[in-house]
């Protein structure tokens, strides 16, 4: 049986399709985070599935059981949905996906398919990735775009060359495959604090879908993420503030950030950061868990 199950047929006006995949790509969950925020505030339907069976390690990421109705227990495989919904000015599909362990080329023909069948336009990567940057500061997103205005209403940052080699994600092998067959591009990468290793991250997830709403020029509402970033946020603060050391760790990264924007030379090297994280991750921990 093909991987790909095909649910609806809309006419869809050559669509942008937004795509994030938990794993490598995924730092704080805060692209599916995003994924998953567009796809239930704009109700969207289900277009397409991608079947798990032939790209999963089930000893890796295994399945999980629930109770529907109290009464009848149900099996719960990954899941990799393809969402559509439908603007007077643009039509979207959002792909809310799970890196695969195996046959990456056949995962990606799946997504490949729905690109052709549906004539995509454009494709947008959202990702995450940890750096040395302080949750204190504005989130930056770095990416690319296909034309400069598009980057500018993005406020994406432009970081070293962009010829990067080595290791990568599934995304980039699925960039590499759209680019071989001129399918526009563009990638939104959210810079979390490395010493926030929190699951979710609503502020970086924030960053992307305000990124992404720049780029398209498209409206999404983000209430419920931005109450969920400032409640995130100031739990932050609440950690930050109780722990002189990490407190000098925080004030390290923003002068660095800060002197890069200015061009200058930061005034003193960061400390060590193994205790910090552990700090602030026991913190986070005993925090109550809330949805966007």
């Amino acid at each position: 049986m093909p991987p790909l199950r095909i649910l609806e047929s809309p006419q869809l006006r050559e669509p942008t399709l937004v795509a994030a995949f938990a794993g490598w790509s995924d730092a704080g969950a805060a692209a599916t985070a995003a994924a998953t925020y567009l796809a239930e505030r704009w109700r969207a339907d289900r277009l397409a599935e991608i079947d798990a069976e032939e790209f999963y390690d089930f000893t890796q990421l295994r399945p999980t059981v629930r109770y529907v109705e109290g009464e009848r227990r149900q099996t719960e495989w990954p899941q990799n949905n393809f969402y559509y919904h439908q603007t007077p000015d643009r039509d979207l599909i959002v792909l809310a996906g799970i890196e695969p362990h195996l046959h990456w080329k056949a995962y990606v023909a799946a997504v490949m398919e729905v690109i052709d069948r549906f004539q995509v336009s454009l494709v947008v990567s959202l990702g995450a990735l940890f750096v040395d940057f302080p949750h204190t500061r504005p989130v930056r997103v770095t990416g690319a775009a296909p034309t400069p205005e598009m980057a500018e209403r993005a406020h994406l940052i432009s970081r070293g060359s962009g010829r990067y080699e080595g290791p990568t994600g599934i995304s980039g092998v699925l960039s590499t495959t759209l680019r071989e067959r001129d399918v526009a591009l563009a990638s939104l990468w959210a810079n979390v604090p490395h010493y926030v290793n929190a699951t979710p991250n609503p502020s970086a997830a924030l960053g992307l879908l305000r990124s992404l709403s720049g780029l398209l020029a498209i409206d999404i509402p983000l209430g419920r993420m931005i109450r969920a970033a400032a409640a995130f946020d100031a739990q932050l603060n609440e950690a930050t503030s109780k722990n002189s050391e990490v407190l000098e760790y925080v004030r390290a990264l923003e002068e660095r950030v800060d002197s890069e924007a200015t061009g200058e030379e930061p005034r003193s090297e960061l400390p060590a950061t193994e205790s910090i994280v552990k700090d602030i991750e026991e913190f986070l921990r005993r925090r109550p868990r809330g949805e966007p």
